[in-house]
């Protein structure tokens, strides 16, 4: 059977498959994500799961510069200022490694400088056989006035010069606590003594310990928290719980087992009025 289409009929056809066709290319442009106009497709939605982070973390940013920061060693930046202290404890508890018997120590070490005056003070306590390489430790002092250098020994007798002199007096941060690099900022600030500082957070592949020796079994495990003050690019304060296995700690000559803790904190109070210091008692 022949079927004839009427002339008609035949143009209203072809006028609805011409409309239909243009409706269906504008549909496809569109699920394409670019508009008939060669528009640039719409930048996606932040998912909504991460929303409250990243506004946590852009009200709580530090100031410009701080995005990412290097302090290595921790106590970097501050021979910028006029004056400054700080100090750094320690302590351990653990075991021998050869013997299996208990070990422990602790330590204190304070450091004075005033960069205008081109002095600088170091005293040192470090007492048990995990720390020192004697059990009844050592108590130390160092100053430095200009290029002249005095010491006090355990015993409290005081010379003038020598290498061990300078040794003391030049001791920081960086030796004993190390730095860390490429640290970047959590969202969580707080006021230290009125000083607006922010918290940082770093991989623990990115810290440097020096305190530890380690031979090829040797294991460590670190849990740090790192406060900054932007103010004076400086850091304010540093914690490291370690937890260690078959290594030489300080100046200890025996491998111990255990747990050690760390703490380096700049002394507000140092950073508005210069320290003093002067020749020690007895030189």
């Amino acid at each position: 059977m022949t079927i004839h289409i009427h002339p008609t009929h035949l143009r209203l056809r072809r006028r609805r498959w011409a409309q239909a066709t243009l409706l269906i290319g504008v549909a496809v442009l569109a699920l394409t994500g670019c508009g008939p106009t060669g528009e640039e497709p719409v930048p996606t939605v932040a998912h909504i799961d991460t929303l409250p982070t990243a506004m946590f973390l852009t009200q709580n940013a530090p100031p410009s510069g701080f995005g990412e920061v290097n302090f290595d060693p921790i106590d970097a930046n501050l021979t910028d200022l006029e004056g400054w202290a700080y100090r750094i404890t320690g302590s351990f508890s653990g075991e021998f490694v050869e013997s299996g018997e208990p070990a422990s120590g602790d330590f204190e070490i304070n450091v004075w400088s005033n960069e205008l005056g081109e002095a600088r003070r170091v005293t040192l306590q470090v007492r048990g056989a995990a720390l020192s390489p004697d059990a009844a430790g050592r108590s130390l002092e160092g100053v430095r006035l200009s290029n002249d250098y005095y010491t006090v020994d355990t015993n409290g007798v005081c010379t003038a010069g020598g290498e061990s002199a300078s040794i003391i007096a030049d001791l920081s941060a960086g030796q004993i606590i190390g730095g860390v690099r490429g640290a970047q900022p959590n969202g969580f600030r707080q006021d230290m003594a009125g000083i607006p500082t922010w918290n940082y957070v770093f991989e623990a592949g990115d810290a440097r310990l020096p305190a530890i020796h380690r031979d090829a079994d040797s294991t460590v495990s670190i849990t740090p928290e790192l406060w900054i003050a932007p103010d004076y690019n400086a850091v304010m304060s540093y914690d490291l719980r370690l937890v260690v296995e078959n290594v030489r700690i300080l100046w200890a000559e025996q491998p111990v087992t255990g747990t050690l803790k760390m703490h380096y904190e700049l002394d507000p109070n140092a950073l508005q009025t210069l320290p003093n210091i002067s020749i020690p008692n007895g030189c």
